[in-house]
C-alpha cells in the first residue's frame, strides 16, 4: 500500500473554466472593465461573454477576439510551450487560482 500512486486527471472542461477565469480576471483586475466595455471593444456579444465567464463555453474565434481586446493576444504563443511550465502542473495552477477574490468592473 505504501507504493500507491495517486494522480489527477485534468479534463477539457477544467481548462475551459480556467481560461474563462483568466479572461474575467484580465477584464476586472487588469482593465477594470464591465462586460459591456469588453463587448464593445471586442465585438463579442455581452451574452456570449457572460456565458463564457460562467461556463467556459465559447468559440475559438470569439475567445481570440476577447484576448485581443484585452491586449493579451501576443501571450498566446506561450500557451503550448512545455518548457515554460516551470514545474507547475495544470492541476496545481488551477488549484492555485480557484479561490480568487471577486470584483465588479467599472465602465
Amino acid at each position: 500500500m505504501d507504493n500507491m500512486i495517486s494522480f489527477s486527471v485534468i479534463v477539457p472542461s477544467d481548462i475551459q473554466k480556467q481560461l474563462a477565469a483568466d479572461v474575467r480576471h484580465a477584464r476586472l483586475f487588469v482593465k477594470d472593465w464591465k462586460r459591456e466595455t469588453l463587448s464593445e471593444k471586442s465585438g463579442v456579444p455581452i451574452s456570449t461573454i457572460k456565458r463564457f465567464e460562467s461556463s467556459g463555453e465559447i468559440s475559438l474565434r470569439q475567445l481570440l477576439m476577447l484576448i485581443h481586446a484585452l491586449g493579451l493576444l501576443n501571450r498566446l504563443d506561450q500557451l503550448l510551450k512545455v518548457d515554460d511550465v516551470e514545474g507547475m502542473s495544470m492541476n496545481d495552477y488551477i488549484k492555485q487560482n480557484e479561490n480568487k477574490a471577486r470584483k465588479r468592473g467599472k465602465k
